[in-house]
This record gives structure tokens, sequence and C-alpha cells, in this order.
């Protein structure tokens, strides 16, 4: 049996292969849909140069997933009706993810309900909570109302998110309307499993950054980093249908399209993971705790197991693992329980993602 190698930061990046990219990557998602996994993997099949001296079954966890260069979430708040009209619409024709902070309780969800229940979640998108009103919380009592119903919600509305975990936004309120200490809020996101996104503080579109210049500079600080960072929205411009009113903080589609254009382009080339904030966060602590036991590599078959200190039931998004393969193999196929994967090699090297804590995985050549 081969030593455990654990991650070790950020990887020597080698020159991309992007041949037969669209095939490649149809594969990919096709097993992640049968993983389960919840984020696109659209690079998953573009392969590194192996790091000088590496030996065949030479396995490492990428930084981030597909071995991208940085993690990007693009986070909506608060419900408004722009959302479905056009913030949702726009992700899904780039095949990118965001999450939506929604209160359920509140007058503009109410009366689109729903659009929230049955069309945006299936298109791609993440839900996160936001409190059910919107109206700040009394005491404790009233906290654990606020923040578990929406939660409630949330579970109830989107497949496969029961006792998983749910991200969660406190909500910009008037002074005096937010009547618990950080102690008591934090004491309900732990009986709700829900986990705190990072400060709108810095990252408010319109609000503190007005350009797509500006949004997506902070996209590329992410990719320089090999880090993570994120743009709150508000509303979105609303052209049609014609309204007489735009939404709080509505961004303007001369600023958000080409947005959302950049952000995919990046992720095209594997410089950003575009992701839903769970995503990102389980991503993040699989990795930091993760180990990857070499149990066999030979000129038939390599076989390692992927090993994290997180709960299984909680932390269930796959990692990227990149592992040498012998020089003879043209090709080979990933196996981890049933799910098989067909995957190019190059340069001797072979990028997959694999499910920490899961069953084991085997990679054979194939011709």
């Amino acid at each position: 049996m081969l030593p455990a190698v654990s991650y070790g930061g950020p990887p020597t990046l080698g020159k991309p292969i992007f041949a037969d990219f669209r095939r490649a990557n149809e594969t990919v998602l096709a097993y992640c849909a049968a993983m389960k996994i919840r984020f696109t993997l659209c690079a998953a099949m573009l392969l590194l140069a192996p790091r000088a001296g590496a030996e065949p079954g030479a396995t490492r966890v990428a930084r981030w997933a597909g071995d991208a260069q940085g993690a990007f979430v693009l986070m909506f708040d608060d419900s408004w009706p722009s959302h479905f009209q056009v913030a949702a619409p726009e992700l899904a024709k780039r095949g990118l993810t965001a999450t939506f902070y929604i209160n359920p309780g509140k007058g503009e969800y109410l009366k689109f309900r729903g659009e929230w229940e049955s069309n945006v979640w299936k298109q791609g998108q993440a839900y996160g909570v936001h409190t059910l009103t919107h109206k700040g919380v009394k005491d404790a009592a009233d906290a654990a109302r606020e923040i578990g119903e929406c939660a409630r919600i949330i579970r109830g509305i989107v497949p496969g998110t029961q006792n998983k975990l749910v991200s969660y936004a406190r909500p910009g309120v008037g002074k005096g309307a937010w009547n618990i200490t950080d102690a008591e809020e934090s004491a309900v996101l732990a009986k709700c499993q829900l986990i705190n996104r990072p400060p709108f503080t810095g990252h408010g579109a319109v609000y503190h950054l007005k350009t797509a210049a500006e949004m997506l500079a902070l996209a590329d600080q992410a990719s320089a980093n090999s880090g993570m960072e994120y743009l709150v929205i508000h509303g979105v411009e609303r052209l049609k249908p014609h309204w007489s009113y735009q939404d709080f903080w509505a961004l303007k589609q001369t600023i958000f399209l080409p947005l959302l254009d950049g952000l995919k382009e990046r992720r095209d080339r594997g410089a950003l993971w575009i992701a839903d904030h769970i995503a990102v966060h389980q991503y993040e602590r699989e990795r930091d705790t993760a180990t990857v036991q070499v149990r066999a590599a030979t000129a038939q078959q390599i076989a390692v197991t992927l090993h994290s200190k997180t709960a299984p039931q909680l932390y269930d998004q796959p990692l990227t693992l990149i592992t040498t393969v012998p020089a003879a193999w043209p090709k080979c196929r990933v196996t981890q329980g049933t799910n098989q994967l067909p995957c190019a090699v190059a340069g001797g090297v072979v990028k997959y993602p694999a499910l920490p804590n899961g069953p084991p995985v085997t990679l054979v050549p194939e011709n």
C-alpha cells in the first residue's frame, strides 16, 4: 500500500487539452447527474501536464472543482420578481448557477409563489434562507420562527434538501428591528443546519460595485488568489414585461448580461468554478481535511480511497481528483460504486470527480 496523500495547496497548471471538449464535457455532465452533483463541472475533462517525477498512481485533490483556478458565487436577495423574470432565465441560458435568498412570507414572493415553487429551482438554481418576512426579529423565539420556517419551506420545495445544509443570509433591516445576539442567531442556524454566507460589505452590486468591469475584477481576484469571491445582487432591470417600477437596486441589463457572459467565458476556460454557496462551502471543508490513499498502482489498475473529516450526510460534494496513469494508457474508465466515467488521458494524467467517504475509486485502461 502506498502512503496517503493529503491536499497540498493549489496545483501548478499545465496547458489544458481542448480536443473534443464538447463530447468530453457531455460525458462528465451525465456522470455528475448520476452522482447528484450540484455543480456544473464544465471543464472536468481538461487535463493537465503531470508534476515532474510523478509516478503512476500519484493522486492529488484539486483546489477547486474541475481544477478551476478560483471559485465564484452569485447571490440574489429578497425574492424580487425580476429574479424569475430575468435573472434565472439568463443564468440558465449560460449554464450558470446562483443562490437565491428568498423570503416566503414577503408580499412579492406570495404573489408569485408558483414561480418559486415550480420554476426557478428547476432551472438549476439554489435557494437560501433570508428569513420568512424580511422584517427583522423580536427575540430568540421569533428568530427561530422567521429563520426556521423559511428553511422548512425551502426543504419542502427543493427535492434532496431534507436534512442537508442550506445557505443563510441575515436580511438588512432597520435600526432596532434585529433583536437577538450573534450567539442566539448561531444557535438557530446550527439547529436548522444552515451555513452563514460571507458578509454583504464590499460585495453588493449597485451599492458597492457599479460596473461589469468592477464585478469581473472581483471574479479575477478569486482566480489570481486561488480563492473564492462572490457578488450580492438585489433587483435586475426588467424590460419585459414592462412594469411601472423596477425592483430594489435594479442592476441594469447592460451591466448584468455582460457580467454573465464574462463569468461564462472564465468558467469555460477553467479560470472559475461558478456554483452555489453550499457547494463551494462543502468543497472547501472537504478538501481541507481530505486524504487520498493509493491502494494499488499497476499497469492494469489504479485504486484509491478518498476520505475527509466531514460528516458524510451533510458534506456530499464530490471533489476533483487528478491521478497520474501509466503512459501506455490511451484512455481509462473511472469507477466509484455504481458510477462509471470514461476519461480521456493526456500526458499521463486524468481528472475526475470522486465522492469523499464513499466507495473506493478504480481506474483501468481502455483501448
